[in-house]
């Protein structure tokens, strides 16, 4: 969804920390249910824009930022 309005106001460039993928990875592997939407690559959303993502490194640390929330 962010994606898409991003695309549709034409900001450009999309560069972001951790992927949906990651998130539902991560999330299976704490034994968390699936989301209740599908996750999308950002260029099958808003094909065209340049994206860069994910920050190796700071991927790492939102991984751990939902392992603390989940507890």
């Amino acid at each position: 969804m962010c994606s898409a309005a991003h695309a549709w106001t034409g900001l450009g460039r999309i560069v972001y920390v951790s992927s949906s993928e990651q998130l539902t990875a991560w999330l299976a592997e704490m034994g968390v249910p699936a989301p209740p939407v599908r996750a999308l690559p950002i260029g099958d959303v808003a094909p065209g824009l340049l994206v860069q993502g994910p920050v190796p490194g700071l991927d790492e640390q939102v991984r751990d930022l939902h392992r603390r929330f989940r507890g």
